[in-house]
This record gives C-alpha cells, sequence and structure tokens, in this order.
C-alpha cells in the first residue's frame, strides 16, 4: 500500500480557501484601500490542495544539482503580450515544475495553471508579465526553497508551508517590533508617511539581500559614529554614498509646511497633475536605489547605512564593544499567526553572520540587523527598549516578500490598521496621506 510521505492539513486547505473565498476578511475592514485589491481566480479546495502538494516536492527535487524556484498562477490561459502557450498543454507534476523552474527563474515569470475540458489541472504555458505596478489578483504560489511555499493572493501574502509546517502570515509583530526604531529617527517637522517610506526601503534591501543569493548583513544605524564602536579599523571599502537623486526625488512637505492650507492645496493639486511622471518615477528611483544597496553586502562582510539610505562604508568587520556583556539568551519571534516568542540561546544562531549582527544589534540600541543566509532565510535583529533585551525576527522573507508598489500599497494598508498612520497626524496632513492613497490607487495597473 502507498502512503504518501507528505499529506497537507484538511483543516488548513480549508481555512485557507475560506479566506481567499472571501468568508474571513483578508484586509482590514472599511479600510480606504480595499477596494485596491480585487478578488481573482478562486480554485476549489481540491485544486488548491494539489497546486500546494506539487509546488511542495518541486521545492525539494534539484535540476542540475540546484535547488527549484518557481512561481504558479492560477489563471484562464490568455493571448497577452509576453505569454507563452504550449500547443499541448502539459501535466501539473512537481517533475515539469522542475523543469521549467531554471528557465523562468530570473527575470521571474508564472508558470500559468488552469483547469482542462475534464476539470484537470494543466500547465498552459507562462507569462513574463511582472509591472512593478500591478497587482496579481490571482491565486499565486512561490517556491522559495526546499519545503519553503509562498501562497499569495490579491496581491498578498497569506500563508505559507515552511519546513513541516503549514501557518498563516501575520506581519504585525515584525511591524512593531522595528517600526520605534525607525520612528525614533524622525524628525519633529517630518510627516508620519515617511516612516512608511523608510519602511518599504528597508524590506526591498532585505528582499534585494535574499535575490543575490550570497548571503549579506546590513547594519542600519541613526546618524551618529556610535557604530564605528563595533566595527574593526581599517574598513577597507568606506567613503559613503548618499543614494539618492536629490534632482530627480520629490521629497514629501514637512509638518510646517502642511500647517498652510494653501501649500497643503498646492501639493494635492501638484500629486494630481504628476500622477504618471514624477511620483511613479520617484518610487522607482527608491527601488533602483535600494537594488544597489542590496548588492554591496555580496562583498564579504557587512554593510552599514542609516535609516536614509547613507552608506558610510560595507565588507566591514563587526565586533563586540566588551566581550564580558554578549546576551547569552535572546526572544525569537516568527511572522505567523498565533506565534508566541521563545527564548533560546544566544549560540542556537549558528553562522558567525548570525552571531555577529546580533552582538552589533545588542551593543546599538538604536539599531537593526539584517541577516540574508544564502539558503534565502532572513533574520532581523533588534534590542527591545523596555526589557533592553536582544529579539531576533527569523524567517523575515515570509513577511516582506510582497511584489512591486503593490506590497507597498499592503504595507500602508497596515500602517492604518494598527494606527501607525494616525500617531499624532495633523488634519492638513491627513489631507496630504488621502492625496498619497489617491495616487497609489489611480497608479495600479490590475491583472484579472
Amino acid at each position: 500500500m502507498h502512503t504518501p510521505a507528505f499529506q497537507l492539513s484538511q483543516p488548513f486547505i480549508q481555512e485557507l480557501f475560506d479566506r481567499i473565498n472571501g468568508s474571513k476578511e483578508l484586509i482590514v475592514p472599511n479600510s480606504a484601500l480595499s477596494d485596491v485589491f480585487l478578488r481573482g481566480n478562486v480554485p476549489s479546495p481540491e485544486h488548491l490542495a494539489q497546486l500546494i502538494n506539487v509546488a511542495h516536492w518541486a521545492s525539494l527535487s534539484t535540476e542540475e544539482g540546484y535547488s527549484v524556484s518557481a512561481s504558479l498562477i492560477l489563471r484562464q490561459s490568455d493571448h497577452s503580450t509576453d505569454t507563452f502557450h504550449f500547443d499541448t498543454p502539459l501535466n501539473l507534476t512537481a517533475r515539469t515544475i522542475g523543469k521549467l523552474g531554471p528557465a523562468l527563474e530570473n527575470p521571474q515569470a508564472d508558470i500559468g495553471v488552469w483547469p482542462d475540458e475534464t476539470g484537470e489541472l494543466k500547465i498552459w504555458g507562462f507569462t513574463t508579465i511582472s509591472y512593478e505596478t500591478v497587482i496579481k489578483s490571482d491565486l499565486c504560489i512561490q517556491i522559495l526553497g526546499p519545503g519553503r511555499i509562498l501562497i499569495m493572493y490579491s496581491g498578498r501574502t497569506i500563508a505559507a508551508l515552511t519546513t513541516n509546517r503549514a501557518v498563516f502570515i501575520d506581519s504585525r509583530s515584525f511591524l512593531h517590533s522595528i517600526m520605534p526604531k525607525i520612528a525614533a529617527q524622525a524628525q519633529k517637522t517630518e510627516i508620519t508617511l515617511l516612516n512608511l517610506f523608510r519602511y518599504n526601503a528597508i524590506l526591498k534591501i532585505a528582499q534585494q539581500m535574499r535575490s543575490h543569493g550570497r548571503g549579506g548583513t546590513v547594519l542600519i544605524v541613526p546618524e551618529d559614529t556610535n557604530w564605528k564602536k563595533s566595527i574593526t579599523t581599517p574598513i577597507k571599502y568606506t567613503g559613503g554614498a548618499n543614494f539618492l537623486d536629490a534632482d530627480a526625488m520629490i521629497l514629501p512637505p514637512s509638518r510646517t509646511e502642511l500647517a498652510d492650507t494653501e501649500n497643503l492645496l498646492r501639493i494635492v493639486k501638484d500629486m494630481n497633475l504628476s500622477l504618471k511622471k514624477d511620483w511613479l518615477r520617484n518610487w522607482q528611483q527608491v527601488q533602483q536605489q535600494c537594488m544597489r544597496i542590496a548588492r554591496l553586502t555580496s562583498v564579504d562582510g557587512a554593510l552599514v547605512m542609516t535609516f536614509d539610505r547613507y552608506v558610510y562604508c560595507f565588507g566591514a568587520k563587526i565586533e563586540a564593544i566588551d566581550s564580558r556583556s554578549i546576551a547569552t539568551n535572546l526572544s525569537v519571534i516568527e511572522p505567523f499567526e498565533g506565534q508566541e516568542p521563545a527564548t533560546r540561546s544566544f549560540t542556537s544562531l549558528g553562522g558567525t553572520r548570525h552571531v555577529s549582527a546580533a552582538q552589533f544589534a545588542f551593543d546599538q540600541p538604536g539599531a537593526i540587523s539584517i541577516v540574508a543566509s544564502q539558503d534565502g532565510n532572513v533574520t532581523f535583529f533588534t534590542r527591545e527598549k523596555e526589557s533592553g533585551g536582544l529579539l531576533a525576527i527569523q524567517q523575515a522573507e515570509m513577511a516582506l516578500l510582497h511584489e512591486g508598489l503593490g506590497g507597498s500599497l499592503w504595507n500602508l494598508s497596515l500602517f492604518s490598521e494598527m494606527g501607525w498612520l494616525e500617531k499624532g497626524v495633523s488634519k492638513n496632513e491627513k489631507g496630504y496621506l488621502a492625496g498619497v492613497v489617491r495616487w497609489m490607487r489611480g497608479a495600479f495597473q490590475k491583472e484579472r
């Protein structure tokens, strides 16, 4: 009798189906942004289980010695541009995904899957349309690595398989952990929205660090010189670079500017006039700058930058300020629903890269350390203000792999839900935020 070594939890599949099907809200009710996230194609529970099961087994296979990475999308075949159609649809199997994966990995293309006339799921081809301003409304399953599957719907990450667990994603613990450090660097005259820009940029850098596959470390520090106490000198690659091109950037107004109603009306009007040009170019430029920064992390050592992406150096070696002050324990959280913080030994971190990044975060309370492993795991380290203890956010990649401008919009909706955009926000600033929301909504293209 043949018994599969891996069996999906039926309650998990049913819960996932219910959430996708809309019986449980995927976004905060009454959100001003809820109309942007469209419903896409919804699979049956059986097809949902089959898609995940095939993706799981494909993730455990190798092709010419390399792990398989691929993206599957549940979409009916069409004849739009940048879409390839097989003359005869292929069977949906782990072996087929393993063969196609390497050819469609970089740049990422989605393998199109749809039931045939008999109701059997088939691979009809693949689509390479991946505009940064597109929200993919259909079910999308992304293979991140062996045994690690990300499940997205309507442009948002909602669930994952990781090792032997099936989990639902919850980014709130992630936000609560690192936002205080970001907010602490803000100037009193700055609008609250700048914290969201900083947060999105940090996620983009971590995402790109993971993509280059060599592993890396980023140390995000306040604008002072205290970080130098934790770095071995001399530093080979030092000098400094501000990864902002001032002539092309449209800076958000200050609170002082927003206090003037005339200025507020001008700003919102200018935003609407430059909807498809300056603001979109501004956003795209920041994405490119984050990619440049992330590429520097492929050099052995750590990259040190401010919360506003001023890079001090890269290839730096971390050292403890006082070896007697090394943390013995740390609190570990993961961005999953129902996960409680766990206390683990500092030595359980394993590799030198993680240990040194954790030590830096412990010695530099205002900093955030980010480590991307060669296998794609991303870990954030920060020191908790209340307890003074060290916090590690593991498997952070599950919370940050949102695509394009849709990811920024999803983070904006979470910020709004959690009250980050309402804390200390003036009436005029709320008007400016409303203008930004209108711009983001207008800038989107939606794949159906």
